[in-house]
């Protein structure tokens, strides 16, 4: 499929702007390293860090297996009150997913704070949007992230993208209020650029924290939109179980709405998220999912995690046989203190519409290198 030529003029806008940004840096960095000397630029050659997550899966029903969940490699470079950078790739193997057995490059993206309150990042990234998708997967109190999550966040389970995409997003920081802004080119990370987008994404966020109290309370609640054209998207893996004729090749626009809150008091921490997406094809009927998870974790001693969720989507609430399904998992993670090993299992039971079914899953985190410098 040909782009538009609006299409080409807006990527080819987006590709300027972020160029112009980078080029504007290099003053900045000269000047430092007139001022400060070339010793001062050290801090821009690249710390790695590295992990690796093997996982055992018994689905229920069908075979159990073993699987090379995430291997990435993670590289950071640059002071965090000043221009920095951020790469990461990632390799799984025997996960059923379109994205085994090859390398793919999530983040590659630069940052630049211009005071305390305020910065602007530029690259491939993800958009954002909810709570659980910015949380590290190698520090979850779960295996894994929810369905819902990985659904119905503007670019999860869209292809080979990781949630990820390519654009411009400004972020301000002030008294307690966060609020992010962001433009992208709309098909996802990883995927040839086609007549998609742009993506426009904006959260917005108040909380805050009683450090010196006696239980250490700290919260934060906010809310997300995210709007977007489509040309040819494959949402089919956001919405299983509707007909890929109306969701593998969509063609239309798409709205999404997240609120979200997360509070910790002493040893207790608890998240809730709740979504809708609109999906609104150029002819026929409106698909409207909606999704929502709420979850509770306790540390009882240091370095153990036990935890509680409560899952449940509904890919269209316009079709009676569209299955939504529910699901409770339970974990248990341990960290061992003298190792960078972490180990977890969560046993899950899921009543998807066609009959409840349960999962087991184990799965061992080793971080393989952490704070490596470079050079």
């Amino acid at each position: 499929m040909r782009m538009k030529k609006s299409r080409k003029s807006l990527i080819g806008w987006l590709k300027f702007l972020a160029g112009l940004m980078a080029l504007s840096l290099l003053p900045a960095l000269a000047k430092t390293a007139h001022s400060q000397g070339i010793g001062e630029l050290w801090s821009y050659l690249p710390e790695l860090n590295s992990y690796v997550q093997g996982r055992y899966t018994d689905p229920g029903t069908g075979d159990d297996h073993l699987s090379l969940r995430r291997f990435k490699i993670m590289l950071d470079g640059g002071p965090l009150d000043q221009l920095h950078y951020h790469f990461q790739f990632i390799y799984k193997y025997n996960n059923d997913s379109s994205t085994d057995s090859s390398i793919f490059l999530q983040d590659a993206f630069i940052v630049y704070p211009f005071n305390s309150s305020f910065s602007l990042k530029a690259g491939q990234f993800i958009p954002p949007f909810g709570l659980e998708r910015f949380q590290s997967d190698w520090n979850l109190d779960f295996v894994d992230r929810t369905d819902v999550t990985n659904r119905l966040a503007p670019n999860g389970n869209l292809e080979d993208s990781f949630a990820r995409d390519q654009g411009m997003q400004g972020d301000w920081d002030y008294g307690g209020w966060k609020l992010s802004t962001g433009l992208f080119q709309g098909g996802g990370a990883n995927d040839a650029l086609r007549d998609n987008g742009p993506l426009g994404v904006a959260r917005l966020s108040y909380g805050g924290n009683d450090p010196q109290g006696p239980r250490q309370l700290s919260w934060r609640a906010g809310l997300a939109g995210s709007a977007r054209r489509d040309g040819d998207l494959n949402f089919s893996g956001q919405l299983p179980g509707l007909s890929k004729k109306l969701t593998g090749d969509f063609s239309g626009q798409d709205e999404r709405l997240n609120g979200f809150v997360e509070a910790r008091w002493g040893r207790l921490r608890t998240q809730a998220e709740y979504f809708r997406a609109w999906y609104e094809p150029s002819s026929g009927a409106e698909i409207a999912a909606i999704g929502a998870y709420g979850q509770l974790a306790y540390l009882p001693v240091k370095n153990v995690i036990l935890a509680l969720r409560n899952e449940w989507f509904n890919p269209d609430v316009h079709q009676p046989t569209a299955f939504p399904s529910d699901e409770w998992t339970v974990a248990a993670t341990y960290d061992f203190p003298w190792l960078p090993l972490r180990i977890q299992v969560d046993h899950s039971w899921i009543d998807g519409g066609t009959g409840p079914a349960d999962a087991w899953r184990v799965q061992v985190q080793y971080f393989l290198v952490k704070g490596f410098k470079l050079g």
